[in-house]
């Protein structure tokens, strides 16, 4: 049995001793894939699982479970849950040789008493593994009791524990990992938190449940079936009750020259939403929309007084257009008071 052998089957005892047995568990390997890119994107250090476990334990078993000599960092997390994390000497003294020499060396040292030092050296090991493991859990059951945490200072002393944190079952996570590229080093890494949680629960973070999104496809297939009636608008006037009672069919409103070119689309009082151009198309009245308007609201008015009087043969049953046609150009000259470029069009017999 070569070394890296031996190394592993001392770390699966371990691992084991601590928790409930060493089944795959989801957030055990997804923190074991944090620590992993943590430790190759700040040190360029190999580091893989080899034995991990997940229980849960009440807050007095938690000193009994944690390796001796393990620096303990404390973690502040959402709803001002407080949780732990516990690098055994091994991953430690891994970490702080790389840190400091730029290798990491074929023998661990003996194990020594963390200090001050190694927990603001390991700060940013511990942060990056924590963001890691929230990206691993985000979106699933595991999220609202698994993101959100980060370092926050470090402990002496096991002893003070039961003090600090939060009375009530503790979800631990212990791992046996592997350093270097052979796997010549060995280290331990335990992660306690709350077990309830508090973050925020999978069924809001995963938006509306399959009934509302049923009801919501039904609500816009009926809105969409629903019909809905558009206006185009050549231009507004504005004229006198005494002129709007005078109407009669065939006479004449000043309206812009450009009117026919600037066609506006209206649903309601909701303003203009396209604007295009009148045409034909096949025999019939249409028209071209060439932009859309985010509810524009209508144009002003234009002043038209007084209007021109009715003429014969323009929506009265008479002489033919042609035949009037002299006569309704006269008429279309821009009335006192109309715009100055104003096009006569004759309006349409009601009925």
């Amino acid at each position: 049995m070569g070394m890296a052998e031996v190394a592993a089957s001392v770390l699966q005892r371990k691992v084991a001793a601590g928790g409930e047995g060493t089944a795959t568990a989801a957030a055990a390997h997804a923190l074991g894939q944090a620590l992993a890119r943590a430790a190759h994107g700040l040190f360029a250090l190999p580091l893989r699982v080899q034995a991990q476990a997940e229980a849960v334990r009440s807050l007095a078993e938690l000193p009994e479970i944690l390796e001796d000599q393990a620096l303990l960092a404390l973690l502040d997390g959402p709803g001002e849950a407080i949780g732990l994390c516990a690098l055994g000497p091994g991953l430690l003294s891994a970490l702080i040789e790389v840190q400091t020499t730029g290798r990491l060396a074929a023998a661990a040292p003996a194990a020594r008493r963390p200090t001050r030092t190694d927990a603001a050296m390991m700060a940013g090991f511990v942060d990056a593994a924590l963001a890691g493991l929230s990206e691993e859990v985000a979106g699933t059951e595991d999220a609202v009791w698994a993101e959100g945490f980060h370092y926050a200072s470090c402990l002496d002393d096991p002893r003070p524990l039961p003090l600090l944190l939060e009375d009530g079952a503790i979800r631990v996570l212990r791992l046996g990992l592997l350093l270097g590229e052979g796997g010549e080093r060995q280290g331990t890494l335990l992660l306690a938190l709350p077990a309830e949680g508090r973050g925020a629960r999978h069924a809001e973070a995963a938006g509306p449940t399959p009934e509302a999104r049923d009801w919501s496809a039904r609500l816009e297939r009926a809105l969409l079936a629903a019909p809905a009636e558009a206006e185009a608008v050549l231009a507004r006037i504005r004229v006198t009750a005494d002129a709007m009672l005078g109407l009669r069919p065939g006479m004449l409103l000043p309206v812009p020259a450009d009117c026919v070119a600037r066609v506006s689309l209206e649903v309601g009082g909701g303003g203009a939403f396209a604007r295009g151009r009148l045409g034909r198309f096949r025999g019939a009245r249409a028209l071209r929309i060439e932009e859309g308007l985010a509810g524009e609201p209508p144009g002003p008015a234009i002043e038209s007084r007084p209007l021109a009087p009715p003429l014969e043969g323009l929506g009265t049953g008479g002489r033919s257009a042609d035949a009037g046609a002299g006569a309704a150009r006269r008429a279309a000259a821009p009335a006192p008071g109309a715009a100055p470029s104003g096009r006569a069009f004759p309006t349409r017999q009601a009925g």
